[in-house]
């Protein structure tokens, strides 16, 4: 289980590390950047599924889902085990969570600064 982020983790970040770093950081973010592999985040956030249950939650294809989920496996991003014919499915690195937390509050935030800036431009 990942920790939680404090401050002092993210105030170094530029100074301190190295491009290897910055590389493996710059590929965390190209897996998280495809919209269906937040989907299938969002289908397993609440703990294991089948590849079925994900390709039910995720609207897609089965096909379509197994490519995302064995580039996701590959980035460490999801763990998962196989019990007979049936593959399971669960989050590895809870901090991707942390991050989409984050990102949102930062999104929500932007834009009601720029409702308020534009109401008060009338």
């Amino acid at each position: 289980m990942a920790k939680t982020v404090k401050k002092t983790d993210y105030q170094s970040f530029g100074r301190q590390m190295p491009d290897e770093m910055l590389n493996s950081i710059a590929n965390r973010f190209k897996v998280l950047s495809e919209p269906m592999r937040l989907k299938i985040l969002r289908a397993i956030c609440t703990g294991e599924k089948t590849v079925q249950e994900i390709v039910e939650e995720a609207e897609a294809s089965q096909a379509n889902v197994s490519k995302h989920l064995s580039l996701m496996y590959e980035n460490g991003l999801v763990d998962r085990r196989k019990d007979g014919l049936k593959c399971y499915y669960r989050l590895a690195d809870e901090s991707v969570f942390q991050v989409c937390g984050l990102i949102s509050k930062s999104i929500e935030s932007n834009l009601q600064e720029r409702l308020s800036w534009v109401t008060l431009k009338k």
